[in-house]
């Protein structure tokens, strides 16, 4: 049990609730404004979304191990490869085998049901492997936000929808906007705390641009994503309870305080989840109303 345990934490488990509670905001929200909804396909292509993400997460440990960016030295270094607890073969497997099962279910939901699921999954293959492998591996040339952004914004919810609903409008993209905005914001704290480990091994988007810019662009991004909520109410992407998220902005005012500590991490994780669950529960309260 200990084994499957380690395992797991290699593999950064916990971060999948992440997209699960993605998936369930794109489900409410397709719920909320279309009347007629295909569940098959929806379970095919959350299944791939969890499997992409358990791909990216364990290729990228395998990566940054194998070219000597983590080390016994680096931050929270405990439950990763280096300790050798686990041989990097088998994560490497384990992410191969995630990332060919989640083509595969993406394929099957596209040629069964909905062949429009061919583009967004096409996108979310070619971002997931090349974020850390080879030829792009664009999360050492300071792009990791961005793939982050795209595949947990507007990726996951045009993939939930179309798989839904078989359409797609530039609303539902516009919505997807803010949870993109706030999970890459996790990454970016990432790298902010582990810039004085990295800045002279690899190329993230703060040790290219500094700390100054970063800690800019958290703090913009972050009240940036609940500047849309207003947008949203009023044009009824959300009810009215929509303001309800506004209960998490507290939290931006904690991450100032622990701005220069590791604990940014888990703040900016837990505002995320927090905002999902919130839009969630407003989007929810929204279809009841609605019956």
């Amino acid at each position: 049990m200990s084994k499957i345990l380690l395992y797991a934490k290699v593999a950064r488990f916990q971060t999948l609730l992440m997209s699960i509670l993605l998936l369930f905001c794109g489900y409410i929200y397709s719920r909320y404004h279309y009347n007629t909804l295909c569940y098959p396909p929806f379970f095919c292509v959350g299944l791939a979304a969890i499997f992409f993400h358990l791909s990216a997460n364990t290729i990228s440990e395998y990566r940054d191990c194998k070219t000597g960016i983590d080390n016994i030295h680096s931050p929270d270094t405990k439950y990763r490869l280096v300790s050798k607890a686990v041989p990097e073969n088998h994560i490497l497997t384990i992410g191969l085998t995630s990332f060919g099962v989640a083509v595969g279910l993406g394929v099957i939901a596209a040629v069964v049901w909905q062949k429009l699921l061919f583009f967004p999954g096409a996108i979310a293959a070619v971002i997931v492997f090349s974020y850390s492998e080879w030829p792009l591996k664009l999360k050492y040339r300071a792009f990791g936000e961005v793939c982050v952004f795209l595949q947990y914004g507007p990726i996951m919810f045009s993939s939930c929808i179309l798989a839904l609903t078989g359409k797609i409008s530039i609303e539902d993209m516009i919505f997807s906007i803010p949870f993109g905005l706030l999970t890459s914001l996790v990454l970016l704290a990432n790298n902010i705390r582990d810039y004085e480990f990295e800045k002279n091994k690899t190329t993230t988007l703060t040790t290219k641009y500094g700390l100054k810019t970063s800690y800019f662009l958290l703090f913009f991004i972050v009240h940036l994503s609940f500047l849309f909520i207003p947008f949203f109410v009023y044009y009824n992407l959300l009810p009215k309870t929509g303001f309800m998220v506004f209960l998490s902005y507290p939290i931006i005012f904690l991450s100032m305080k622990k701005i220069e500590t590791s604990e940014i991490i888990k703040i900016f994780g837990i505002l995320q989840i927090l905002f999902a669950l919130l839009v969630c529960l407003s989007l929810w309260n929204g279809v009841e109303c609605s019956y």
